[in-house]
């Protein structure tokens, strides 16, 4: 196609695969492909042959890393993070990276709305579990490393994040006198997420962040940390507000005690943010998001204790519409 042969003539002019503006980045045997590729009106288009030589260069670097980290991995290709991970198809191995931001983009710059933005950002006063969820490539991590990075740059403190890998570097200190700081924690290296938050109770942090809650265990020290007084961050998969309390609900009560494990979500969540990455005519992507904030309702926690998620679509909705009306929903 024309349109795409002068976009290409366009960003060639940098020669740089970094310089382009993707989300994903697909390489087999068989074809170099990009992901969601700004400019472009489809998800996926092919790599031109002129980038071909700087892939290749890649794959090699790929290959070495692979054979001490594994098949999940972080990559610095020129100074842009990637998050690697190997895949397997039949005509071989290959790799799908994901381009990471950094530095870590602003909340302000995500495309909440002023009065959603402002509710994220009184909720890093507050203790509890905040989840956000989405589908692949919805930006769930990237809303994440911007929450946190707020908090320990407005209210300080300890922040921790336990990932497998980690995804971006962010460790250091944070704020005008340096009254916050970040430690990140490589899951893998310390035997698993529930040996990692061991470790990271150990700092009494203010705030953690857990890469992904994957496992019954895992899920239900994040919600116990919760509970005790920690303000708990993680990203799972869910296609709405209802469907990320059900699969928390699935995942934690995994070896049994269903109901308890209710009860102790009712207690210990303080909202969920579901988020979707759309595309704009222009081949944009929007960010569109629904929150359910549990600040202390009798109604929410009384829904998720007795398993009647479906009840709570008349509190989003109110919550949606107050939030319309540019009102909070921290107090």
């Amino acid at each position: 196609m024309q349109q795409d042969s002068d976009f290409f003539l366009r960003c060639d002019i940098m020669n740089i695969i970094n310089e382009l503006n993707f989300a994903d980045l697909l390489i087999s045997k068989d074809s170099y492909n990009f992901r969601f590729l700004e400019g472009q009106p489809y998800p996926i288009c092919n790599v031109p042959d002129n980038y071909n030589a700087e892939v290749q260069e890649m794959v090699q670097e790929l290959e070495c890393i692979r054979e001490a980290k594994g098949n999940e991995f972080f990559y610095l290709h020129l100074g842009v993070p990637y998050r690697v991970a190997v895949v397997q198809t039949i005509s071989g191995s290959g790799f799908f990276l994901r381009k990471l931001k950094l530095p870590v983009p602003s909340l302000d710059s995500l495309g909440f709305s002023e009065p959603f933005l402002n509710t994220l950002k009184l909720m890093g006063k507050k203790r509890g579990l905040l989840l956000v969820s989405g589908a692949t490539g919805s930006g769930k991590s990237t809303t994440i490393y911007a929450l946190l990075t707020y908090y320990v740059q407005k209210y300080g403190d300890i922040a921790i994040s336990i990932e497998d890998p980690p995804e971006v570097p962010v460790q250091g200190n944070y704020g005008d006198n340096q009254e916050g700081v970040w430690f990140q924690m490589d899951a893998r290296e310390l035997g698993g997420y529930e040996n990692a938050m061991i470790s990271a109770m150990r700092y009494n942090p203010r705030y953690i962040f857990l890469g992904e809650i994957r496992s019954a265990k895992t899920a239900k020290e994040a919600i116990r940390a919760a509970v005790n007084g920690h303000l708990v961050v993680s990203t799972i998969h869910g296609s709405s507000v209802q469907g990320a309390i059900y699969a928390l609900q699935q995942i934690a009560s995994a070896e049994g005690e269903a109901d308890l494990v209710r009860s102790i979500i009712a207690d210990g969540l303080l909202g969920i943010v579901h988020q979707e990455l759309r595309f704009t005519e222009n081949g944009q992507r929007s960010l569109s998001a629904n929150i359910l904030c549990n600040d202390g309702s009798a109604s929410i926690s009384s829904k998720i204790r007795s398993g009647k998620l479906e009840l709570l679509s008349s509190e989003i909705e109110q919550q949606r519409i107050m939030l319309s009306h540019g009102k909070n929903l921290i107090s």
